[in-house]
């Protein structure tokens, strides 16, 4: 890959001074750029846009999260926990995946291989490290669904030394409903060797995707007690897949859900866990990147 700082496209520096609201909800003053960094995909270089949102006021560099969608492409929840990891000093960069690929979001959009857009992933890492507001020792990951595949799979060793280099790492992760059955089940997800990070998971008991918190109760429980000791789980009960939405209820056919035996999933809008876990998120790390 062709070295970031060379190819980097800043195309929109905007400055957001909003009026605040009321309690909890009171939006920080914001440095936004429109980003966009290259990466090699079938063969091709393409370009993978981003958004960066940095707290203004703050007289040293500050951490930062990297911000990956699920199958359906950017939505308003990444706005939601971005807002919440700003408030507590905490820089974000929302990727998006699919639009430098010309692809609609959706299963078909998914790529052949678990790890083939793990690189995305990098070139955000390194877009980060380059930037002089940014502590480069201090990147989070946090991933929604595939994101959530995606996240856990760099927490890995052996991927984060294949795609960020030897000896990098991000310093925490999280992951929304990720697909814990996935992990040592299927070819390129063999989860295990994590690096010496923590790494938290949030799912809902009634996520029919794989399993619900049974498939990533059992992810925990049979992970060597040193790579144990770095996962943490939270389980919000009643809670669905996608339980962060802002689109309400709905359904839809999957062919990689039950366990890869395809069918329906049902979406259940869960204010109050959204709630929960965009708190939970933001003080664990507030914690993991202090």
């Amino acid at each position: 890959m062709r070295p970031i700082s060379a190819a980097l496209v800043a195309v929109i520096l905007q400055l957001a001074s909003l009026p605040p609201t009321l309690g909890s909800e009171q939006t920080p003053r914001l440095r936004i750029n429109y980003l966009a960094y290259p990466v090699d995909w079938n063969g091709k270089t393409i370009m993978i846009g981003a958004r960066l949102q940095s707290p203004l006021g703050i007289a040293t560099k500050v951490s930062a999260v990297i911000l990956l969608h699920g199958t359906g492409g950017v939505r308003y929840a990444g706005v939601y926990y971005a807002a919440a990891l700003n408030r507590a000093g905490i820089a974000t960069l929302e990727i998006d995946q699919w639009g430098g690929r010309g692809l609609p979001g959706g299963a078909s959009s998914r790529p052949k291989n678990l790890t083939d857009n793990l690189p995305d992933i990098a070139g955000a890492y390194h877009l980060l490290a380059a930037r002089s507001e940014i502590d480069a020792d201090r990147i989070g990951l946090l991933g929604s669904s595939m994101g959530g595949i995606e996240t856990l799979l760099l927490m890995t060793r052996r991927n984060s030394d294949a795609v960020l280099g030897s000896g990098i790492h991000f310093r925490a992760a999280a992951a929304l409903y990720p697909i814990c059955w996935l992990y040592n089940h299927e070819p390129g997800a063999e989860f295990g060797g994590l690096v010496d990070a923590p790494i938290r998971i949030l799912i809902g008991s009634e996520d029919d995707y794989d399993g619900g918190a049974d498939a990533c109760e059992g992810l925990l429980h049979g992970l060597a007690s040193v790579d144990a000791a770095h996962l943490s789980l939270r389980v919000f009960r009643g809670a669905t897949h996608i339980f962060d939405s802002f689109e309400g209820d709905y359904e839809y056919d999957d062919p990689g859900s039950h366990r890869r035996q395809g069918g329906r999933v049902r979406v259940h809008a869960n204010p109050e866990a959204r709630q929960q876990a965009r708190d939970d998120l933001a003080q664990f790390f507030a914690n993991a990147l202090k």
